[in-house]
């Protein structure tokens, strides 16, 4: 066997290589070194300990012992502050534990622990254990680590489930949908979800299984096309135990484990390798392992809880972004422009930083500088024709990042900055600064020190004249163009922003000022044509993700309405439109059979029924007619014929002929919404065309009574008897 960092090789030796006489063991070696070709040629090694130190090399990364994280996620919570916040443990969540494993009081516990205190309780007083096929699993279960009320992160129970490897959730919801992302975990590689529904009660318990893994990580058995539903017994325990296992180990191909594995593998082989050479050389024995020199993969020495909480505070970028966005939201003195936002007289103003949002957006760049970022001729100010003719030569591109042309020779004399004087004053005694090493004329340190005081002064002179030049003028911030920027622009302190209403356009400044903001169903509308509008691509892509991963039927109505006055101006609220609609197609019974469909705009409504939807068009007429009468009890101003109109507009594509004759006439005919002659014209179509049997003497003598008789529902009360009664 040779093993290296990464792998290990096999191979035969001939018996008779071994057992002749005539070859001894170092020469066995030396042959093996020159068949392989490896130089320096092979030594054999003389420690006893040797054979110790290369099983445990083998052995270093076959674990026995596992540590595995177990969530609970009830129904509405998708953060991971609302998660970690669970204290209570609740029937179901007790009963699927008791699948996991065995409660045990930690206090006293002599077995695996995985990392949790068994002294001080220091870390929960309880926990669930299990030993599982000769593999011990310790569950570190969020709701029996220690909780913290002035603790908004969690970070006593993020410490544990954050640092393993696999994490179960368990979710007792039946509308709440799982995304691994909500924990924030560089280890977390596996989720192992199982759903419970509370509504549901069965007996035995249902569990529906579902399992999600990052990229690098291939798939595991038991695979889950064979089943994905289980009931509560000791077949779903194997099955569980046995993915999880799996899944542990299967995480550690992925790239940040195998590098950890590879130098710590490398690490165990260099010390064996010289102690080796060591032994050759002086005959020294070598020292034994010190240790926690080097531990496997899962096996981490947590750190202090206070070291965790300070790296978190400093390193936690998202926690970083959001103090920084916060900053600027309550100190507008940091501020200088003004956003009214608002399409009514009353306004909401919002504060921001100019060069922030000209950095962060193109749109943002034309509105508040006033030039333009795309290639073309360059966009000079007026008022400044000695740096428009400089520039109009050499420039032939306006993108506001270009390096300024250095055509101009630039002056030799002293800075005219303060900040020079000062600190070469810092240096005491001006002697001998004014001489120059190689200087030809005989300046003493005193004419040196006059020659740079008087340029000095000189300086300062024209510092204050343009000073009180440029008090009458806005000055640039250092990310702007001077040359580019358009002073009316500048100077412009309030913009009116009427595309988008108030909460859309802070949390769009929320995003472009600390590069991170909250995304919702219920702002997503309205925040992903804000990204279109203002060129934020990233966002864009952000808010199409998450709108596709959390659509749900109790706010696909509600987005729709927002959508209403986007779609036709914004390409990605129309992709969006189309999502959802695509979404609704399968599910249009489940949708009307909400409440939250009601509160539909016509249009919105038309385009869902206008789709090829899996209901029947009886249904359909139904769901109309339910939607106009909700309409018409939530005006205030109710015209008779209302009704009437709401019913011609929703019914103009409706598909009668496909509606049997009996539902034509007991249904739809009741509630006078749909025209006796359309209806009458729809039974002569299906009986012209044999698509229900209906006898041509009956329709007859009923289209002849119809315009003999000036009443309309008596002659279709005799239709009715004759097509349900036929003689």
């Amino acid at each position: 066997m040779l093993r290296t960092v990464s792998y290990c090789l096999h191979g035969l030796v001939p018996a008779s290589c071994i057992c002749a006489d005539r070859y001894d063991r170092e020469a066995v070696v030396k042959a093996l070194g020159d068949e392989a070709g490896l130089k320096p040629p092979l030594v054999l090694g003389q420690l006893s300990s040797t054979p110790d130190e290369l099983l445990k090399l083998d052995q270093v990364f076959i674990k026995t012992e596992l540590k595995v994280g177990v969530i609970l996620v009830r129904e509405g919570q998708q953060t991971e502050e609302q998660i970690l916040d669970n204290q209570s443990h609740t029937p179901l969540f007790d009963e699927f534990l008791s699948v996991l494993g065995d409660r045990i009081r930690l206090k006293g516990f002599d077995k695996y622990k995985g990392g949790l205190d068994s002294v001080h309780d220091l870390t929960g007083t309880e926990s669930v254990y299990t030993a599982w096929r000769g593999i011990e699993i310790i569950f570190h279960v969020s709701t029996l680590l220690p909780h913290e009320e002035h603790d908004p992160q969690k970070l006593q129970k993020k410490r544990h489930i954050g640092n393993d490897i696999v994490c179960v959730a368990f979710l007792e919801a039946d509308d709440t949908l799982f995304s691994p992302t909500c924990i924030k975990s560089h280890f977390l590689h596996t989720f192992i979800v199982v759903r419970s529904s509370p509504s549901n009660k069965t007996s035995p318990t249902s569990y529906e299984v579902s399992v999600v893994s990052r990229d690098e990580v291939g798939a595991y058995k038991p695979y889950l096309w064979h089943r994905s539903k289980f009931v509560k017994d000791s077949l779903f325990r194997e099955w569980l135990l046995t993915k999880i296992v799996n899944g542990e180990r299967a995480s550690y191909s992925a790239p940040k484990f195998a590098r950890m594995q590879d130098r710590t593998r490398s690490q165990m082989l260099e010390d064996i390798v010289t102690n080796l050479q060591n032994h050759v050389e002086t005959g020294q024995i070598p020292k034994p392992y010190r240790r926690g020199s080097w531990r496997p993969i899962g096996h981490m020495r947590p750190s202090s809880p206070l070291l965790d909480s300070v790296r978190d505070t400093f390193e936690g970028f998202e926690q970083l972004a959001r103090d920084f966005g916060r900053a600027f939201q309550n100190n507008r003195h940091l501020c200088d422009v003004i956003f009214n936002v608002g399409q009514g007289k009353e306004k909401t103003r919002v504060y921001a930083v100019r060069a922030i949002l000209g950095v962060r957006s193109r749109v943002f760049l034309e509105m508040l500088y006033g030039f333009t970022t795309g290639y073309g001729p360059c966009m000079v100010a007026q008022g400044d024709p000695q740096r428009k003719d400089s520039l109009l030569g050499s420039i032939k591109s306006s993108n506001f990042l270009q390096v300024p042309p250095h055509d101009t020779v630039r002056s030799k004399t002293p800075t005219a900055s303060p900040t020079v004087f000062r600190y070469f004053s810092r240096l005491g005694n001006w002697a001998g600064w004014g001489m120059g090493s190689r200087s030809k004329s005989p300046l003493t340190a005193d004419a040196g020190l006059k020659r740079w005081q008087s340029e000095f002064d000189c300086k300062e002179k024209e510092k204050e004249r343009r000073q009180s030049v440029a008090a009458t003028e806005v000055t640039l911030s250092m990310c702007a163009d001077a040359g580019k920027v358009d002073r009316a622009k500048l100077s412009q302190t309030e913009f009116n922003i009427i595309e988008f209403d108030s909460e859309t356009f802070m949390i769009l400044m929320e995003y472009l000022q600390s590069g991170s903001c909250p995304l919702t169903c219920e702002t997503i509308p309205g925040l992903i044509c804000a990204a279109e509008h203002y060129d934020l691509p990233e966002l864009l892509q952000a808010c199409f993700h998450h709108a596709k991963q959390h659509f749900r039927l109790s706010v696909v109505c509600s987005m729709l309405n927002m959508l209403e006055n986007y779609y036709w101006r914004y390409n990605s609220a129309s992709e969006l439109v189309n999502a959802i609609l695509q979404f609704i197609d399968s599910r249009a019974a489940q949708l009307f059979s909400r409440r939250e469909f009601l509160d539909l705009s016509e249009s919105m409504f038309q385009m869902i029924l206008g789709r090829d939807l899996n209901i029947s068009e009886v249904s359909k007429f139904q769901v109309m007619l339910q939607w106009a009468n909700y309409k018409i009890e939530m005006s205030t101003n109710v015209d008779p014929r209302e009704l009437e109109c709401i019913m011609n507009r929703l019914t103009r594509d409706l598909k009668l002929q496909k509606i049997p004759p009996q539902e034509l006439i007991r249904v739809i005919l009741p509630t006078k919404t749909i025209s006796n002659q359309r209806i009458l014209e729809t039974l002569l179509w299906q009986a012209d065309t044999g698509m229900y049997r209906i006898q041509q003497s009956h329709i007859e003598e009923c289209r002849a009574r119809t315009r003999a008789e000036n009443s309309e529902s008596l002659s279709w009360d005799i239709l009715e008897t004759k097509i349900c009664n036929p003689e």
